[in-house]
């Protein structure tokens, strides 16, 4: 079991930001001590930190990752909803690139 400091700067994000997972259902520590509310988190459950933090990078909204990791979803639909994503972003770099040149 790592404790919630070490958990956080192997996965590179903040206590606060683990403490607010927790909070949503995203990410539960594998441990919560009964007298101190303590988080531990297990090693596997850095394979889970490492897709929130991903998807979150890629733009994905936290209730949209809660959704894709508990819904066993195939390779086909996430490469999918990927694609989608991919297609969401150029549109937003084209209405930037509009702005851009208006201004």
């Amino acid at each position: 079991m790592l404790r919630i400091g070490d958990f956080s700067k192997i996965g590179r994000v903040s206590i606060r930001m683990l403490r607010h997972y927790d909070q949503i259902g995203l990410l539960k520590p594998a441990c919560v001590d009964s007298v101190s509310g303590y988080r531990s988190y297990s090693v596997d459950q850095l394979h889970r930190l490492n897709r929130i933090i991903f998807l979150k990078d890629i733009g994905f909204s936290l209730n949209e990752i809660n959704e894709l990791i508990d819904s066993n979803i195939s390779v086909n639909e996430m490469k999918a909803m990927l694609r989608k994503r991919q297609k969401n972003l150029e549109n937003e770099i084209a209405i930037a690139q509009l702005n851009l040149n208006t201004v």
